[in-house]
């Protein structure tokens, strides 16, 4: 939509003298044929999130629309010299015009796009497509990278192309998760008994102030605790009635499990997580 300003003039005389004469600044506004949008519910994502698209338009013209196509890339784009898309349509896909629900739409859905067909569009009719798309394995995970998501609106009746775009960018965030093995299997009364607890952080950004605490049924006796491999001395974790807390309260032991790196495969174009990760290992007398 734009508006349209004009002002017209008129030169005259009159015996020997010129003069000029303005008229008052009219306005319209112009409205385009058809006014397009395209928006996600939220702002960023992470691995593996659904995420909801909305795709609007807004029929200006005089007679309603038949053969109005909207094209979606789900994302795709090229790097390093391939090609690959980070959105997989899941749907379902819905329609409203004027907010009100018509149907579900079945798209045609290839590997880089996702095609919808709409029935009439009334004139004056604003329709809007709401539809799901899941983060898949080519999307970028890395602080600072983003889903740039544009649509298509074509008619080739009204010799309309317009395009939309929508970008999501991936959330600052720590997801830890915590893996408990214990050797050896069988293990003898009075033996020595080895926990070990792999904690791995599959976010982009480092997990700080970590506590671990674990209860142990039996309580081990004479224990020792390392992470990553060096000895963690009995002043900086608490071991009281069978239950470990490291670090212990007020205690400088480091605490932190650093960010994931994520590696992309350049021929796939594929990204693997590589998870932060650090190993307690506890060893006691059962």
């Amino acid at each position: 939509m734009a508006i349209i300003t004009n002002q017209a003039s008129v030169s005259y005389a009159y015996g020997e003298r010129t003069a000029r004469a303005l008229s008052n600044v009219a306005e319209t506004v112009l409205v385009d044929p058809v006014t397009v949008t395209k928006r996600a519910l939220g702002t960023t994502y992470r691995a593996g999130d659904e995420v909801t698209y909305i795709l609007t338009a807004r029929n200006g013209t005089a007679a309603p629309i038949t053969d109005l196509t909207v094209t979606d890339d789900l994302g795709t784009f090229t790097s390093g010299g391939v090609t690959v898309t980070p959105l997989s349509y899941i749907g379902p896909a819905y329609l409203y015009i004027n907010g009100t629900f018509v149907n579900e739409l079945t798209p045609t859905v290839r590997t880089d796009s996702i095609t919808f067909t709409l029935p009439t569009v009334p004139v004056g009719a604003n329709v809007m497509i709401v539809y799901k798309a899941r983060i898949n394995e080519y999307a970028p995970l890395a602080q600072a990278n983003e889903i740039d998501n544009t649509a298509m609106f074509e008619s080739p009746a009204l010799r309309l192309s317009q395009m939309a775009q929508g970008a999501i960018q991936t959330e600052s965030y720590a997801d830890v998760r915590i893996v408990k093995t214990m050797t050896p299997n069988p293990v003898s009364d009075g033996g020595r008994l080895t926990y070990i607890l792999t904690i791995s952080n599959y976010g982009n950004e480092d997990a700080t102030d970590v506590t671990l605490t674990d209860t142990f049924t039996p309580a081990p006796t004479g224990i020792t605790v390392s992470v990553d491999g060096v000895t963690v001395p009995p002043a900086l974790y608490s071991y009281t009635g069978g239950t470990l807390t490291l670090p212990a309260a007020c205690s400088s032991q480091e605490s932190t499990i650093p960010a994931a790196t994520y590696t992309r495969d350049p021929a796939t174009g594929v990204y693997t997580v590589n998870p932060g990760t650090v190993t307690v290992t506890v060893t006691g007398t059962i």
